[in-house]
């Protein structure tokens, strides 16, 4: 406990020692929920975003005269899940995501994003990967 009170009680100080905890309490949820915000916003955009975010930018538009977008999709996905079991369907899109993602890790270009058997990505668009696309 970071609080104690000795008796006899003062009313007036344990009221205010509990709306101290509340507020402390408040604040804590708050930076955890920061926190989670920002651990998800990192997975979600390129670094060089995130910074402009930090900095206060509220307008992000950037204009790039290349940039390769590569969206990979199973064919027949559709028949393929419902002649599987789901668990055979989730042991092959985690091997064939982990592979990508080890070529995403050695090519320098940035993973945006998996939804079921789609997986898309960028490069160009910034410094590390202008031209490796």
């Amino acid at each position: 406990a970071n609080d104690y009170i000795k008796k006899p009680f003062n009313r007036a100080e344990v009221l205010a020692r509990i709306e101290t905890q509340l507020r402390l309490k408040t604040l804590w949820t708050s930076e955890v929920d920061h926190a989670r915000s920002a651990k998800l916003l990192n997975k979600m955009l390129p670094p060089h975003i995130m910074s402009q975010l930090k900095a206060g930018s509220n307008m992000i538009a950037e204009s790039h005269e290349e940039v390769t977008i590569l969206f990979s999709d199973i064919v027949s996905f559709t028949t393929l899940a419902a002649t599987h079991s789901t668990a055979e369907i989730i042991i092959m899109l985690n091997q064939m995501f982990t592979l990508f993602d080890a070529l995403v890790d050695k090519h320098g270009v940035y993973k945006v994003q998996t939804i079921g058997d789609a997986y898309m990505v960028a490069a160009g668009h910034d410094d590390i990967s202008r031209n490796k696309h």
